[in-house]
């Protein structure tokens, strides 16, 4: 166990930073439900991938191309998570109030805000989850 552990972390650093980066940034402001589901996908992600991986397997069993994708999309939903966190801020809204266009009394003037808001987060989000389910797949299919 130890050693597929590192071998998972030697050959996988880059996804796994990723993965931890973007469950602390929607942990700031997603609703529990929605962090709970990331946190099942990342787990469940993370076991595919480890269960290729041998103790002392030094070959690589992803693609690369892909594993940058994964990479990529992460941090461009980090960055948008964490930009309308500080569009909230500016605007004194409370935190994760932008997520929703309804149901909270602040809000903004600007409904194309909202809209883009709620596009660009839950979209961002979504597409990352696939894409790591994706990179899981074409791990173990390769493994």
């Amino acid at each position: 166990m130890k050693a597929t552990c590192k071998a998972l972390v030697r050959q996988t650093w880059p996804q796994l930073v990723t993965f931890a980066g973007y469950l602390v940034a929607i942990g700031m402001r997603f609703p529990r439900w929605f962090v709970l589901l990331s946190v099942l996908a990342v787990v469940a992600v993370v076991c595919i991938v480890g269960r290729q991986l041998g103790p002392g397997d030094e070959r690589t069993h992803s693609d690369p191309f892909l594993g940058a994708v994964l990479v990529g999309s992460g941090l461009a939903s980090i960055v948008l998570t964490l930009k309308w966190w500080i569009v909230e801020k500016e605007a004194q809204l409370a935190a994760g109030s932008l997520l929703y266009l309804a149901g909270h009394a602040e809000a903004p003037a600007n409904p194309a805000l909202a809209w883009t808001s709620i596009v660009t987060q839950w979209g961002s989000c979504a597409v990352f989850l696939v894409i790591a389910l994706f990179w899981a797949i074409r791990c173990s299919r390769t493994g």
